[in-house]
């Protein structure tokens, strides 16, 4: 397993937050490298999928779920990934989520 932030570090809040999600999510989403969990994160969050659906918080930051792949990613208002994972509760989890944060579906 990489230590350390991988070439898409960039595109989260920050190199620490890369490693603590890959550590917590890596496996879940099937990976065993930092760089490519990462990419995948990147590749879902610009995806054109029609099965992905969006809404915007109130904090500005974008939470993101495709009901097929069971991928759900949170974008800060800067741009920055959050975080990256398949929830165990799939679209219940990605509704509740919205009852609790959400402003407008986008």
């Amino acid at each position: 397993m990489e230590k350390g932030p991988s070439f898409y570090a960039e595109y989260w809040t920050s190199d620490i937050n890369e490693i603590m999600h890959f550590k917590k999510h890596g496996k879940q989403m099937g990976y065993d490298k930092i760089r490519d969990y990462s990419k995948a994160a990147k590749e879902f969050i610009k995806s054109n999928d029609k099965n992905k659906i969006s809404f915007t918080a109130k904090d500005g930051s974008c939470y993101m779920y495709n009901s097929k792949t069971n991928e759900f990613a949170i974008i800060s208002r800067n741009g920055g990934i959050v975080t990256y994972f398949p929830p165990s509760k799939g679209i219940e989890y990605f509704l509740d989520q919205f009852n609790k944060y959400g402003d407008y579906w986008n």
